[in-house]
């Protein structure tokens, strides 16, 4: 076995329970352990946990990158950020409530502040810090491996392509329209978007994006979102991709053909009673006995909930709904037409 190879898996897999290689391969050069560890090191105070609303079998729980010292985070976009109790734990162990303060649709990125000065932090900026066929480390709390001040996980792999992505709702488990580094590193599990991926020496090569998966094929894709986007993320200079009307706006309400159950009155929880036929929700695909999640950014309690939220809708631009069906959560991007 490759040296250097054997010298990688031991620092992957703690130099311990691996047959496969000799233990005079696992007494591990001193200076590629050294070199890697640095790396780790580095990026675990820049990498935390976030943890909020859960629903259903959907996971409640994620993993961010610090890109200021005032307590900046980007992080994935997701359903735990719509709760009222959203937390960020630092590597400390440090536990602050987080407000989001901005979201894209097309990257699915999410940007959150915390009350708290942030010394450790990763720079962005538009210079490319990996190439096709460099070493990769990716750090997450996949699978909630951390909670408080346990080490995040890390693996190793390789950048394999930079390229550009649509994915679209109904063939994708997300939407996704931009460009990404496709790695190797196994990082589409639960908890890990969000997380850093880095150079052996610790530079910041990108964010882990948030999981894809083909409804086709039933496989996930392992990727990055570049940290040059993160940075156009974080200026606000991103381009809108929000499809807006073209008519001037008339300042009538905003209809999206969706009924909520009478019964049980505003309290009730806002379940969807029927669609009606050619409406913006049936041309997403919202059924009757969905549940009304989230509307325009907005966690839903009831139905009362669902009338506030709804007023603020305008016709012609788009907005994000998101229903539970059965077990599943499904966001839609939905454009309300003008109410007759």
């Amino acid at each position: 076995m490759n040296r250097i190879l054997a010298n990688l898996l031991c620092i992957v897999f703690g130099g311990i329970g691996l047959n496969a290689v000799s233990s005079e391969f696992c007494v591990a050069d001193e200076k590629l352990n050294g070199f890697l560890k640095k790396a780790v090191d580095y990026a675990l105070p820049r990498t935390v946990k976030i943890f909020g609303a859960s629903v259903g079998r959907i996971e409640g729980y994620g993993t961010g990158i610090l890109v200021s010292d005032e307590g900046h985070v980007v992080t994935g976009n997701g359903v735990f950020l719509n709760g009222f109790n959203t937390r960020v734990v630092l590597n400390d162990g440090t536990t602050l409530p987080a407000s989001v303060i901005r979201r894209d649709p097309s990257l699915q990125l999410a940007l959150l502040k915390i009350k708290a000065s942030t010394p450790d932090f990763f720079q962005l900026d538009e210079k490319p810090a990996a190439q096709k066929g460099d070493w990769v480390i990716a750090v997450s709390n996949s699978f909630k491996v951390a909670e408080r001040t346990e080490p995040l996980s890390v693996t190793l792999g390789v950048l394999s392509l930079e390229t550009h992505l649509t994915a679209k709702r109904r063939r994708d488990e997300i939407l996704y329209d931009g460009d990404l580094y496709l790695i190797d590193c196994i990082t589409s599990n639960p908890g890990s978007a969000g997380g850093a991926v880095v150079t052996a020496d610790g530079k910041l090569v990108g964010m882990i994006g948030k999981l894809i998966e083909s409804t086709e094929t039933n496989t996930r894709m392992n990727y990055a979102v570049p940290k040059n986007l993160l940075a156009k993320f974080l200026a606000g200079t991103l381009p809108d991709k929000t499809v807006e009307s073209t008519s001037e706006p008339s300042g009538k309400p905003a209809e999206l053909g969706i009924r909520l159950f009478a019964l049980g009155g505003r309290k009730s929880p806002a379940f969807v009673d029927r669609v009606q036929r050619g409406s913006p929700a049936a041309k997403v695909g919202i059924r009757s006995d969905d549940l009304v999640v989230t509307l325009n950014g907005k966690t839903l309690a009831n139905s009362a909930d669902f009338d506030v939220a709804a007023k603020s809708l305008v016709p012609g631009k788009m907005t994000v709904i998101v229903v539970k069906r059965r077990n599943k959560l499904l966001r839609f991007e939905i454009t309300p037409i003008e109410k007759k």
